[in-house]
């Protein structure tokens, strides 16, 4: 059996997200990832790949969730 049979194809598409992925899981911020797929402005990656940061989100709201209880306990 040829290996082109039983390999998926992959395109520089997915690689590409493949790549931002990877870089966004490893903790790159917004503005890191922009430099790296060469997007003009943050907004532009943020439409595209908004879903991977979401992990993001959900920390910075359990983080503020703490600042918040222990301000009020002071």
């Amino acid at each position: 059996m040829a290996p082109s049979s039983w390999l998926p194809t992959v395109t520089p598409r997915d690689l590409r997200r493949t790549a931002a992925s990877i870089a966004i899981a490893s903790g790159a911020g917004v503005l890191a990832v922009r430099r790296m797929l060469g997007h003009k402005d943050a907004s532009m990656t943020l439409n595209v790949y908004a879903d991977l940061f979401d992990t993001d989100a959900q920390e910075l709201a359990d983080l503020l969730d703490r600042l918040a209880s222990a301000w009020t306990r002071l």
